[in-house]
């Protein structure tokens, strides 16, 4: 048990393995942020073990992300909450994908990263295991690790630039990795749909 909370961390981003990818060709263009304003939410999804849903806020240039784990497949048993947070939403360059959809590259900000544990044997298990080089996490408190090392990933700071694209299709949104390199994701994943609600 205490292996699955050494490798939360490096299961939980925009990343999934297992998704189809799109190609993308861009045109320089910018646009606001309105086509994406509003709130975004997946299905219930089982992705490393935890059942999950995700969602996605954007309220002006203010963007948070919440990743919900559930231990059963409804999704109605809270496990854990990691909730990222940005600011300084910027869309920039429009990309057409290789089935004629369109999206665009977009840049943001780090504010913080936190998680919440939600059951008691999570919050044990976290605290033996020394998560984040902390041993006082408690139940239904959030914890800060922005700018932290955890299970040897180093998370970035507050005010850190990220960059991402996004493929919109109809109420639908698809992501790619968001990065922190200066260089902006190729593909976006397919697998994961965000609905606007």
């Amino acid at each position: 048990m205490k292996n699955i909370y050494i490798i939360l961390i490096l299961i939980f981003s925009f990343t999934i393995i297992s998704c189809a990818k799109k190609s993308d060709t861009s045109s320089t263009s910018t646009t606001t942020t309105t086509e994406v304003e509003g709130t975004w939410v997946t299905s219930c999804f089982l992705s490393g073990g935890f059942y999950r849903i995700n969602t996605i806020t954007v309220t002006g240039t203010d963007v948070v992300v919440k990743y919900e784990w559930h231990s059963d497949s409804s999704c109605s048993t809270d496990y854990a909450l990691w909730e990222d947070t940005y600011d300084s939403l910027s869309i920039g360059d429009e990309v057409t994908f290789s089935d004629a959809t369109k999206g665009h590259k977009f840049t943001s900000e780090v504010v913080s990263f936190k998680l919440t544990l939600q059951t008691a044997s999570a919050v044990s298990a976290t605290n033996t295991a020394n998560f984040c080089g902390y041993s006082d996490w408690a139940l239904n408190t959030a914890k800060d690790y922005t700018g932290i090392t955890c299970s040897g990933t180093a998370y970035a700071v507050a005010n850190t630039s990220v960059q991402g694209m996004y493929n919109l299709v109809g109420n639908n949104i698809f992501l790619g990795t968001l990065n922190t390199t200066g260089s902006y994701p190729t593909e976006v994943y397919t697998t994961i749909t965000y609905v606007k609600q």
